[in-house]
């Protein structure tokens, strides 16, 4: 579901003729464009988090030492300060549904190669460094969607914005 709306709200011509639309196409829209940010932020979250886990499993694996599991690692993993992809992010403000969580686990299934961060103990560090490279270029773009997302709603919110201002719409429409 997520990519067909992520097309859709990202093409050019999405957001054409916005000063004629009623209030209610506006609002609408600027929810979609919540629910898609919503998206792409657990997106990028769970590639961050991979790309942390995979850095550490190298990590281990060049310092020659006797580990714990990557599991049991996990809390040091993911607060280690040297991780650059690890963020607070913000709060997902609605419930993800489970059409948008299955397209996020399968973006990032195929950024990295087929494999499950599970599998990464197994794997080769050529098949990791590969995993990460997938992994960052898909960051990367989850990174660039959002911000062309927050363009969009930002433009969306400037309209409503604008009409409260202007007297084109009233507060008393929301109150009904």
């Amino acid at each position: 579901m997520p990519n067909r709306h992520l097309d859709r709200v990202l093409a050019p011509g999405y957001l054409d003729g916005l000063n004629d639309w009623p209030i209610e196409t506006i609002r609408e829209r600027r929810a979609e464009c919540q629910r898609l940010e919503d998206a792409a932020s657990y997106l990028r979250r769970l590639v961050q988090t991979r790309i942390d886990i995979l850095g550490a499993e190298l990590r281990f694996r060049s310092a020659s030492v006797e580990r714990a599991s990557i599991v049991d690692q996990l809390k040091d993993v993911l607060t280690d300060p040297r991780e650059t992809h690890s963020t607070n992010g913000r709060f997902v403000t609605t419930e993800l549904g489970e059409d948008q969580e299955s397209w996020a686990l399968r973006r990032v299934l195929e950024a990295s190669s087929g494999h499950d961060i599970e599998e990464s103990a197994d794997l080769s560090d050529d098949a990791l460094n590969t995993m990460t490279e997938g992994l960052v270029l898909l960051e990367r773009s989850v990174s660039l969607e959002r911000r062309t997302l927050h363009d969009v709603f930002d433009r969306l919110q400037a309209e409503l914005i604008e009409r409260y201002k202007s007297g084109r719409a009233s507060v008393d429409g929301l109150l009904r």
